[in-house]
């Protein structure tokens, strides 16, 4: 009942910390840490594209992409990279996000059972009505996007 709250309220052990806590930097728990330091590694691309806690949040940010939005993919595009980032993007970034969900649903057309895994695979059930081939590379996109550093880290 628990799994949606912030990442604040995750019970913490000294002896075993939350490794994603510790791939973003988290302070260790012993002294008082009155600045943080900020990176930015391979480890924490990684940890965002494939850790089953972003995956999951790719999931639902892709559902909000396709049922917020007229079904457009340049429209869901721009809809979705504003959620992330906060600004609209530029006309490269919207091709670059098209080009991807299009190269993506071309994959999940070829194998539908790897669409449907990706989408049904975590607690969070998305929406019957939508095609999870769809779904699926808009997941794609959303990875990305998630794993911005702009969305990251926000300046």
């Amino acid at each position: 009942e628990n799994r949606y709250r912030r990442g604040l309220y995750t019970f913490w052990r000294r002896t075993a910390p939350y490794l994603s806590f510790l791939t973003f930097d988290a302070p260790r728990r012993e002294v008082c840490t009155v600045k943080r330091f900020r990176t930015n590694t391979p480890l924490q691309a990684l940890t965002a594209l494939n850790d089953p806690a972003f995956v999951e949040a790719a999931v639902g940010l892709a559902q909000r992409i396709m049922t917020e939005v007229a079904p457009n993919v340049r429209n869901q595009a721009i809809y979705g990279f504003r959620l992330c980032v906060s600004r609209a993007p530029d006309s490269d970034e919207v091709t670059s996000l098209i080009a991807l969900y299009n190269k993506a649903l071309r994959r999940f057309n070829q194998q539908p059972r790897a669409a449907e895994a990706l989408v049904t695979s975590f607690p969070f059930k998305p929406r019957r009505e939508l095609n999870a081939r769809e779904l699926a590379a808009w997941v794609v996109v959303s990875k990305v996007l998630l794993n911005l550093d702009e969305t990251i880290t926000k300046g």
